[in-house]
């Protein structure tokens, strides 16, 4: 049997986190934050977004540039305010590389900690059992597929207290134009052609 001095050992050099804006995402960003500034890491706060309605209906009908635009600004503002509700105005005292990226959660955040060195972090909770059964957990895709370790971690009160998203489900709406507004992609084509 190996001793831990002849076992070899990977060190963690990057914390990817799950987030979404749920008192899960919260939590994992906290224990990921201390995680990174223990092994002196990278913290790689990740969201991972698809746009309303998914994949599939945004390549039956895409939607125009200022639309898509939108969205990717609410993906960063998530990212944003998990980080805030995590660690306030003062981001932690570690490098911290905040992402979006528009994919599934569960493929994303596996490719994103597929290198050696990684630590993979997410939260549970932030959706209903309906969700789960519709669209799978992530947290048990990443247990299944990550080639890295997972931590997932349940949130306390006060991640529920902070949580910018408390019921994990970020809006992702189109933006409202006003009557003088012209849109900025292509023409919609009238039904019937």
């Amino acid at each position: 049997m190996a001793t831990a001095n002849e076992r070899e050992t990977t060190a963690i050099e990057r914390v990817v986190v799950g987030v979404d804006g749920s008192a899960g995402s919260v939590a994992a960003l906290r224990l990921g934050a201390r995680e990174a500034a223990r092994h002196n890491a990278v913290l790689c706060p990740v969201y991972a977004w698809a746009p309303p309605g998914g994949e599939a209906a945004d390549a039956l009908s895409p939607a125009p540039a200022d639309v898509c635009a939108h969205w990717e600004r609410a993906a960063a503002t998530v990212v944003r305010e998990t980080c805030e509700a995590a660690f306030g105005p003062a981001p932690p005292g570690t490098v911290l590389r905040p992402r979006t990226v528009r994919a599934a959660p569960g493929p994303a955040l596996v490719a994103l900690a597929r290198d050696p060195g990684a630590l993979l972090v997410v939260g549970t909770g932030g959706h209903g059992p309906l969700h789960r059964v519709l669209r799978g957990s992530v947290s048990r895709h990443c247990l299944r597929h990550a080639r890295c370790p997972v931590l997932v971690v349940h949130p306390a009160p006060a991640d529920h207290r902070a949580a910018p998203v408390p019921d994990g489900r970020p809006h992702m709406d189109a933006p409202v134009r006003g009557p003088d507004e012209a849109p900025t992609g292509p023409a919609p084509v009238p039904a019937g052609r």
